[in-house]
């Protein structure tokens, strides 16, 4: 009877040690567990919140740079259509533009009538015009004036040059434009500027969307515990 009870108290004494042993390992291993979950969860969350934030970097940047790109076409399609506009003008009256460009001389007689010689530059049909009509150009200009046909051609205007100090003044249609592009870039901008707004809006709206996402991943996240 003394070695059967012995007997019993070494096997409780195994057991609970064998208990003991268990709930250690179950422990170690639901710690083991939850380390590599928490580790998982935010590994996921990471590599979730960076492919959101790039998504969202790349997708603004393509939105910003399909905007400059299409007002800058536009810019240039604005340009391209006011050339256009003045060209048939020029063409459909070319009386009013010899006009004009016989009242620029007159403006500008002051700067450019000096001694001994001034070269004034046309395209290949207002060069055949005023070799023609020297007497219109003699009228505003007392100095000797040479009259040159330009190797490229532009859509109006003139070349003026000073041979006294070497000096150049560009009065092209072509130059007048761009000397003003600032003032059409300004007008552009106004009547793009509601445009604009909605596609400010947009981009709000996106950024709210990418928000709204990492916080739905949050949630995903708990119920994943």
């Amino acid at each position: 009877m003394y070695l059967i009870r012995q007997a019993d108290n070494e096997i409780k004494s195994i057991n609970q040690q064998t208990l003991f042993q268990l709930a250690e390992i179950k422990r170690k291993n639901s710690e083991r567990i939850l380390e590599s979950s928490l580790k998982m969860k935010e590994n996921f969350n990471e590599v979730y919140n960076n492919l959101l934030n790039n998504f969202l970097s790349s997708s603004l940047l393509k939105i910003k740079e399909e905007i400059l790109r299409s007002k800058n076409k536009l810019m240039v399609d604005l340009i391209s259509g006011l050339t256009d506009l003045i060209k048939n003008k020029i063409r459909n009256n070319y009386s009013n533009y010899i006009g004009f460009l016989l009242s620029i001389l007159e403006r500008i007689k002051h700067i450019i009538d000096k001694p001994p010689e001034i070269i004034i530059t046309f395209n290949s049909k207002d060069f055949t015009y005023f070799s023609e009509n020297m007497n219109k150009i003699e009228k505003i200009i007392t100095n000797k004036v040479k009259l040159n046909k330009s190797d490229k051609e532009f859509t109006g205007g003139f070349i003026c040059v000073v041979t006294a100090g070497n000096i150049s003044y560009n009065y092209t249609i072509e130059n007048q434009l761009k000397r003003n592009i600032t003032i059409i870039e300004i007008n552009f901008s106004k009547i793009f500027a509601d445009f604009e707004a909605d596609v400010k809006n947009l981009e709000n709206k996106y950024i709210q969307f990418i928000q709204n996402q990492k916080l739905a991943i949050d949630d995903y996240l708990k119920d994943y515990e």
